[in-house]
């Protein structure tokens, strides 16, 4: 036979078409009959001819178990949704439940794992400088985006796994409403499918925002332990240019507790020349009480 000749079908006998073999391990599947299978198989060239019949056989009857799956949660993406059947203990992942996209009903039992996924990008943010070259700010600033997927194992004797992702496009970072939206969402699908309860939502770890608590993160406010120079802090402060509290070495403002800032009044021991001071007073030209030593004045 020559390499373009026309092959029929293994399981319904059609004749395939020049591009439409789908090569299985000892036979051939037409892109109608490859259609049917789940679309979470991926043993396909692989399998023989029989296992995908005993496949197709199942596929068939998952249409009774989607007519028959009455809905009592659902969690929305972009794409995907997760729809749960608790009565029964079942659950499926699909765009649409239908019969017509036939999505796989699967027991709860049959989940081995099932996690959230974040994967963040990150791009360092650049400028134009007078010569027009590209130069890194100092210190780097960087662009992030975020991506959300719902890692998913589960054992049946079709495939093992059911990964989707829960946005379509990436995530910028400076929309954080929708991190949260995605972060929540995800999470409520991880507790729906494994029983865990999920995360509480405050201690954050996601860096490229605004963060509280201990900030490792440039080019923001931050609170807490402060690394961020060009900003007022308190608590520990090394910002030099700004009035400062506790243990103060900014010189040029007045200051409280140990000064050392020379030609502003000073009280406690005081060594600044041309002002009145009480105590041990060393200052010539003006009236002085106790010890006196300042001659051309009446004294006591």
């Amino acid at each position: 036979m020559g390499l373009f000749d026309k092959k029929n079908c293994d399981i319904c006998g059609d004749k395939i078409g020049l591009l439409g073999n789908r090569k299985l391990d000892d036979g051939n599947l037409c892109k109608n009959c490859a259609a049917k299978l789940s679309p979470w198989f991926e043993e396909r060239r692989h399998s023989t001819v029989e296992e995908i019949k005993r496949q197709l056989d199942y596929r068939e009857e998952n249409k009774n178990a989607v007519r028959n799956f009455h809905t009592t949660r659902e969690f929305a993406g972009d794409r995907y949704h997760v729809f749960l059947d608790e009565t029964k203990g079942l659950f499926t992942v699909a765009r649409r439940l239908n019969e017509e996209e036939n999505p796989d009903i699967v027991p709860l039992s049959a989940v081995t794992s099932c996690r959230l996924e974040i994967k963040e990008e990150r791009e360092e943010e650049e400028y134009q400088d007078q010569n027009g070259e590209s130069r890194s700010y100092v210190p780097p600033r960087y662009h992030y985006s975020y991506d959300y997927k719902i890692k998913l194992s589960v054992n049946t004797p079709w495939f093992d796994d059911m990964d989707f992702q829960l946005n379509t496009f990436s995530v910028e970072g400076h929309e954080r409403n929708k991190i949260m939206q995605y972060e929540q969402l995800g999470n409520q699908i991880v507790s729906a499918l494994t029983g865990a309860p999920a995360p509480t939502y405050g201690n954050t770890m996601n860096q490229g925002y605004p963060q509280q608590g201990s900030m490792m993160n440039q080019g923001y406010p931050q609170q807490g332990n402060m690394m961020n120079q060009g900003y007022p802090q308190q608590g520990n402060m090394m910002n030099q240019g700004y009035p400062q509290q506790g243990n103060m070495m900014n010189q040029g403002y007045p200051q409280q507790g140990n000064m050392m800032n020379q030609g502003y009044p000073q009280q406690g021991s005081m060594m600044n020349q041309g002002y009145p001071q009480q105590g041990s007073m060393m200052n010539q030209g003006y009236p002085q009480q106790g010890s006196m030593m300042n001659q051309g004045y009446p004294q006591q």
